[in-house]
């Protein structure tokens, strides 16, 4: 799986550590707080949104996109949730859990088995799994891709790299979209078909 390659590389390397120590000593780490929240409403905002639409001025397929956040959202949770009950990884030395930033390098801690680690942290992140899961689900369903690709992106990016400015390791970041990506391309394939066009979709920008 490139996932967990990619994050063999990032723990071997180095990287994920050094990352975090200088993350630590920036001004981006009070973004941290931010990414987070953000991350846990704006999943649920973008389905009442698009529900909201849907509602209001009904068009053929915009239930679709309403159905296709909903289940990139919830699928994206479960297999994040379901990958670090296993996976048991150690979060990023922070004072969320009541640790000190201390100097010692835990990022290589992976303590496998069943719910060794609390599902809170951990590997993939969450945050960043599903925010890349409905993105993804949405840019190759949504008749005006263009537009959710413009402001869709960014706000994954703060999401799932925001998180990683503390309560993640950079690798558990860049899982996540790979994870997250590939739970997206599922459900837009579930629901739109191999050429993932809902009827909606008919005439892409």
């Amino acid at each position: 799986m490139a996932s967990s390659l990619l994050t063999a590389l990032l723990v071997q390397s180095g990287l994920d550590w050094r990352y975090f120590v200088w993350i630590q000593n920036g001004r981006a780490v009070g973004l941290l707080p931010l990414a987070d929240r953000v991350g846990y409403v704006a999943p649920v905002l973008v389905s009442l949104g698009l529900a909201a639409v849907a509602t209001v001025a009904p068009r053929r397929g915009a239930w679709s996109l309403t159905g296709a956040s909903v289940a990139a959202a919830l699928g994206g949770l479960a297999v994040s949730m379901a990958l670090k009950s296993v996976t048991g990884r150690m979060s990023p030395p922070h004072h969320a859990f009541g640790a000190g930033l201390a100097g010692a390098d835990n990022s290589a801690a992976f303590q496998f088995g069943f719910l060794n680690q609390p599902l809170i942290g951990g590997w993939p992140s969450s945050h960043a799994t599903v925010a890349f899961a409905v993105l993804v689900a949405l840019v190759l369903l949504a008749r005006r891709r263009t537009y959710v690709v413009i402001f869709g992106t960014p706000l994954a990016l703060f999401i799932g790299l925001g998180v990683s400015f503390g309560y993640h390791w950079l690798s558990e970041f860049a899982s996540g979209i790979l994870i997250g990506s590939a739970v997206g391309y599922a459900v837009a394939q579930g629901l739109g078909g191999p050429d993932f066009r809902t009827d909606e979709s008919t005439d892409q920008t």
